[in-house]
């Protein structure tokens, strides 16, 4: 009898409640708007709604048009905003140019409402400081209305669904499937190259031509020799040739690395080699008609284009004389003078 009697008197008390929320809704609106007009002042404060279901949370945004010398003080509001309306984050003031020569500030409030009924927001208060003087301008008075949630205590209870089992898709498990194979690719670069280390030697050996470089070197030699290429007035493109197999060589031959240096850095390099330097001039003139050649618009006579690639012959030909033997022709070598010592 006692439950019977209880269900008319929620009943009764929602239809209360959401009789006053229609009501606020009916004679408050979502905004407040007003005007200053002997300072030329406009301000406002605006709801997204004024109607809102109990943990709804909605904006409220506070607004004032002014002219750039005055200083406008907003109204500060700590975790809520009077009785009912509870504040979860306000925004810091922002201020936007106007073409008329006035500033329009904003500032923004997350608001929310954990008691149902009609909640009474007070007018705010914006403090104008004007020289000496403190002017205060209000808004008007806002509703905000809040209802719960409707139950049907009619029905039963029932179980809370449990979730539903899918399939796991490739998708979600690529990305730890790719992750574990970039980690183990880490892991056993890290193991080759400590066991590298402790054996003083390279992580990544540079692969050895099949052929020697002066082989490679003179071949390339022969085939600009015979191109001539000064004789169609490809002049640039007979330089940069003869320098590319040059720096080549240097390269293979003295482990140098002169592909991306200077004609300065080249010399500079091979000036700090303990070798016999009688070729060092030559490839010097070489670098240098080069780089007349190519950047400084010079046309090289036909006489000294040959000599350029007479030099690059003579400076290959006399660093094979300084290479140091192959393993097996030291071996048979020792074994040659073994066999005189012998006898």
């Amino acid at each position: 009898m006692t439950n019977r009697m209880n269900i008319p008197n929620k009943l009764l008390t929602k239809a209360l409640v959401a009789f006053a929320i229609v009501l606020g809704a009916t004679f408050s609106s979502f905004s407040s708007f007003a005007q200053e007009e002997e300072k030329g002042i406009n301000y406002s404060a605006q709801l997204d709604t004024n109607v809102i279901v109990i943990g709804d949370q909605i904006n409220l945004l506070l607004s004032i048009e002014q002219p750039k010398s005055l200083r406008v003080e907003f109204p500060i509001f700590m975790d809520s905003i009077g009785s009912g309306v509870e504040i979860i984050k306000q925004s810091p003031q922002d201020t936007i140019p106007l073409e008329n020569g006035n500033i329009k500030v904003n500032k923004n409030f997350l608001i929310t409402s954990f008691n149902d009924g009609v909640h009474k927001m007070n007018p705010f208060e914006f403090k104008i400081h004007d020289e000496n003087l403190m002017n205060i301008i209000r808004t008007d008075t806002m509703l905000l209305g809040v209802k719960t949630f409707d139950i049907d205590t009619s029905k039963a209870n029932f179980d809370i669904v449990m979730p539903i089992h899918t399939p796991i898709a490739f998708a979600e498990i690529a990305p730890w499937i790719f992750g574990g194979l970039i980690v183990a690719a880490l892991i056993v670069l890290l193991i080759l190259y400590l066991r590298k280390r402790k054996k003083n030697q390279p992580l990544f050996v540079k692969a050895k031509p099949a052929e020697p470089a002066h082989i490679i070197a003179l071949r390339k030699l022969d085939e600009i020799k015979k191109q001539k290429l000064w004789e169609t007035g490809k002049v640039k493109q007979f330089h940069s040739d003869l320098t590319d197999t040059i720096r080549y060589y240097l390269d293979e031959r003295f482990q140098l690395s002169t592909q991306e240096s200077t004609t300065d850095e080249i010399l500079k390099a091979v000036n700090a080699m303990e070798v016999n330097s009688d070729w060092h001039a030559k490839l010097k003139d070489i670098l240098e008609r080069a780089d007349l050649a190519k950047f400084a618009k010079f046309t090289p006579l036909q006489d000294e284009n040959e000599l350029s690639l007479k030099f690059a012959y003579k400076i290959i030909e006399t660093t094979i004389v300084e290479e140091a033997p192959a393993k097996e022709e030291k071996e048979s070598i020792a074994v040659e003078e073994t066999k005189k010592e012998e006898k």
